[in-house]
């Protein structure tokens, strides 16, 4: 029996087995409250039995970190038995397996004699799994591509689905994937994709009148070394663009990419970005999603036309989805990321969605980027285009 994290987003340090069948383990975080993703692999040998797992916080992070990692929780574990594709909650098979004490969690598993199991935070979505699925839809008729190299040179998919129609199209962007271990985010743009590439009379619909440009994994570094929220260059990707509509570059190679593409060449019409959050917290209704607006759109654009058309927007994620079930009210996009000079420069509508991947699996992301980008895609069709 031994419990590993060295594979392609694997989170998990100075793993040592306590006892027969239980293990213990530190969480690897950058700062809090980036600081709650862990995925390990636990393989039986010839043994097999249960496992029992500790996780800690990261001890380098302190009192800070500590409380960082623990407040996510309780939140469901996940557990997966294929090759990371398919993810189960660890209670819908093991009841009662998950546990919260002051200072770490702690989860129970069976993995079978010669099988092995990974175990983590949240489903998880690999680097190398998002190629395989980029070149899968390129035969479905997606234009693929690369945005340009990763810190450590590791391609940036970008997807196209061009418009279908007659006349200039609204040029739309779906990314995500700036903090890595929000593996939510990437799934819901897959979800996106496959459904405009689907026969489905809506999507049929939008594609008719909008391109659409996808960057699922902005940030693949990260992803591959399992990290919560930083590059492979310590940046975090979205706090990493302040000053960009004055010229100021942002630090991170992948955020250089992407501000250059979307300002100089690109300038969408809507810009659709997903991360996640984990955990039910004190204040969360269920499916606890969360979404984040402009506190001050009146500054950052230009027409009483286009404001109006951002706050129709905005008012979907409030009555459309369940953009509100977090907190009860949304958070605010700051000067120092990517949306707030989007609309600063190009006038471009931005919708922020956080989807709580404690209680989503692969397929519940997908399904749940499909139903947002639907809400907003019906609302952003219903404008009167071009706008000022």
């Amino acid at each position: 029996m031994r419990v590993t994290s060295d594979f392609e987003c694997g989170n998990g340090k100075n793993i040592q087995q306590v006892a027969p069948g239980h293990w213990r383990l530190e969480e690897v975080g950058e700062r809090a409250p980036y600081c709650k993703y862990f995925c390990v692999r636990v393989e039986a040998g010839d043994d097999g039995g249960p496992v029992r797992l500790d996780v800690y916080p990261d001890p380098l992070l302190g009192d800070e970190g500590r409380l960082g990692m623990l407040h996510h929780y309780p939140a469901p574990l996940w557990f997966c038995e294929g090759d990371l594709d398919h993810w189960l909650p660890v209670a819908h098979r093991w009841p009662g397996a998950d546990r919260y004490g002051l200072d770490h969690l702690s989860t129970q598993i069976v993995v079978p004699p010669g099988a092995a199991l990974f175990v983590a935070s949240n489903v998880v979505l690999p680097y190398s799994k998002l190629v395989a699925w980029a070149a899968a839809m390129a035969e479905r008729g997606a234009l693929v591509d690369s945005l340009g190299r990763s810190h450590e040179g590791r391609d940036i998919p970008r997807l196209r689905l061009p418009c279908t129609g007659h006349g200039r199209p609204l040029t739309v962007l779906v990314l995500s994937g700036q903090h890595p271990s929000e593996h939510c985010g990437p799934l819901a743009v897959c979800g996106i994709a496959e459904f405009l590439a689907s026969s489905h009379p809506e999507a049929r619909g939008i594609r008719e009148r909008c391109d659409v440009w996808l960057v699922p994994m902005v940030n693949p570094d990260g992803n591959v070394r399992g990290r919560n929220g930083w590059t492979a260059a310590d940046v975090n990707p979205c706090s990493d663009f302040t000053g960009a509509s004055d010229g100021a570059p942002p630090k991170a190679v992948e955020d250089q990419l992407l501000w250059r593409w979307l300002w100089q060449e690109l300038r969408p019409d809507l810009s659709l970005d997903f991360h996640g959050y984990l955990g039910t917290r004190g204040f969360a209704d269920p499916p606890c999603d969360g979404c984040y607006v402009l506190e001050k759109p009146e500054e950052l654009y230009p027409s009483p036309e286009r404001l109006n058309a951002y706050r129709a927007i905005r008012d979907t994620l409030f009555w459309d989805t369940p953009g509100l079930s977090a907190r009860s009210r949304p958070g605010t996009l700051s000067a120092d990321m990517l949306e707030y000079h989007l609309a600063r420069a190009c006038g471009t509508l931005v919708p922020f969605y956080e989807i709580n991947h404690a209680f989503h699996g692969v397929q519940a992301a997908r399904r749940k980027g499909a139903d947002v980008f639907r809400a907003v895609a019906r609302t952003l069709l219903a404008l009167p285009f071009p706008l000022p």
